[in-house]
């Protein structure tokens, strides 16, 4: 096999170059301009590791080449030394003209074919793993293999777990073959283009667009966006049309520069016109009729959950959430005092049962229940309920009683320009009251589902970092709940 280049071009760099050719040159040019792996992105590395551990479990008897190495050449070298025994290899490495692949599996058929399955964590074949597995397929012929088949390993959307986890039920290998014909036509000459870009001595010169976020949100978005204004028109909230892009091609930067007849819609609008005044444009009839829906007392009620591709308990799919934790604030009337009543679970055993029984103990019989994106609220008590049919009649009770909290928001009836075109609880709290989640240890739902995970499934959390993501979980859920109280009180100042 050829030795590699000074620019070697792997999986995932010819996916980052495909994206963006400047992602790519600072790749190899500037690497310290990528922020470090954070835990959610870590959350994801992990989850795909796991589900790749169980995809080697349908491939009994192979080797893992090359484990704890991690040089291009010395795992190509560990290749080739094992490639003749005709076993599954785990992990193999390639190379041909500056392109580098690990295959995640790598199945020996017929007297001297191989197959290529790719394994992904996701439900779904996507247009990147078409992207990638053309790829490795290209690379692995030029190194002399010969490939009869490509095929994606994902997760089976439709599996439900009864027992002992499946894996030959819980994974689907779906074949792609003939969906990367035209795909690998164009491999040869991207990956020139890819390595002419990254030898380059200046980055190249990329002007932001949609590319920034797909397939994946670019990390450098904190550079290469800095340039905008306060109030810029990549704001403009479900903007399908694209019209971000083309104020920014004509050098309109700001919502406060973007004219009048512009073709906005309503919601852009609004957008517009709160930018130029600075500060926030208010439908008074529309908060006070959404004010008049409500009837004491009020139960503001907020769910915490996690999510694993492997379902951990029996009667889960795949991704099902999980409610381990609820923070809930009764007010009984105007002006009385809140109640506060909250439930974490605290083990790795099956919450559901405890989580459902503690909930009813605490809603009143009456009254609306205030939650923010009550749809959330109102999806994870149902499939409870699914599950554990003695729920199921509380469950049809309290149904009508909700009143979801981010209506005026997502309609616009309040919209202040430090939204930033968001309705999320964590944009609107503070411009409407005088306080955030910035100071608190656990400060957003995808921290709170990871801290969960860690306290009650990971064996190597000791006792005092349990009890510190313990007091971080109940800090932040009672916020999410005390924060819709707050917002509450102030639309009502507004009207």
């Amino acid at each position: 096999m050829a030795a590699t280049s000074s620019y070697t071009i792997s999986k995932s760099s010819f996916i980052a170059g495909s994206q963006c050719t400047k992602l790519l040159w600072t790749k190899f040019h500037d690497r310290d301009a990528f922020p470090e792996v954070d835990e959610a992105k870590q959350a994801i590395f992990n989850q795909g590791h796991e589900i790749g551990d169980m995809a080697k479990l349908l491939y009994p008897g192979g080797i893992e080449v090359a484990e704890g190495i991690y040089g291009y050449a010395e795992s190509i070298a560990e290749t080739d030394k094992v490639i003749s025994r005709r076993v599954p290899l785990y992990e193999p490495a390639f190379e041909h003209n500056s392109g580098f692949v690990r295959v995640d599996i790598l199945n020996p058929t017929g007297e001297d074919s191989w197959e290529i399955i790719e394994v992904k964590s996701g439900t779904r074949v996507k247009d990147q793993n078409l992207v990638d597995i053309a790829f490795q397929k290209h690379v692995c012929e030029g190194a002399g293999l010969k490939v009869s088949a490509c095929y994606i390993m994902h997760i089976n959307s439709n599996y439900v777990r009864e027992g002992e986890l499946v894996p030959a039920e819980l994974l689907i290998a779906e074949e792609v073959s003939e969906d990367i014909k035209d795909l690998s036509g164009m491999i040869p000459e991207r990956l020139e283009e890819l390595k002419k870009a990254s030898a380059q001595v200046k980055s190249p010169e990329v002007k932001i667009g949609s590319h920034c976020n797909a397939p994946y949100e670019c990390e450098l978005k904190y550079r290469c966006w800095k340039f905008l204004p306060e109030y810029p028109v990549t704001d403009l909230y479900r903007d399908t049309k694209g019209r971000r892009w083309d104020f920014l091609e004509k050098k309109i930067l700001s919502l406060t520069d973007v004219p009048e007849g512009s073709g906005l819609n309503a919601k852009q609008e609004i957008q517009r016109k709160a930018a130029n005044q600075g500060h926030a444009e208010v439908d008074k009839l529309a908060i006070k009729d959404f004010l008049d829906g409500l009837e004491y007392p009020l139960t503001f009620f907020d769910i915490e959950s996690f999510q694993k591709a492997a379902p951990p308990y029996d009667g889960l799919r795949p991704y099902r959430q999980i409610p381990f934790q609820f923070s809930v604030h009764v007010q009984d009337g105007p002006g009385s005092e809140l109640k506060h009543f909250e439930f974490l679970a605290e083990s790795n055993d099956d919450p559901r049962a405890d989580f459902m029984e503690k909930l009813i103990e605490v809603v009143p019989d009456d009254g609306k229940i205030v939650a923010y994106n009550a749809s959330f609220e109102k999806s994870r008590i149902k499939e409870c309920a699914e599950y554990l049919p003695q729920f199921q009649p509380w469950v049809d009770s309290v149904l009508d009683r909700f009143v979801d909290l981010l209506v005026p928001f997502r309609n616009f009836s309040y919209y202040h320009p430090d939204q930033h075109g968001s309705a999320s609880i964590k944009k609107v709290l503070p411009v409407l009251a005088d306080t955030d989640y910035s100071g608190l240890s656990i400060n957003e739902g995808s921290a709170a589902s990871l801290a969960f995970v860690e306290m009650v499934f990971d064996p190597e959390t000791t006792t005092e970092r349990k009890a510190a993501i313990r007091e971080g979980l109940l800090e932040y859920c009672a916020l999410d709940t005390k924060a819709m109280v707050d917002v509450l009180d102030a639309l009502r100042e507004k009207v």
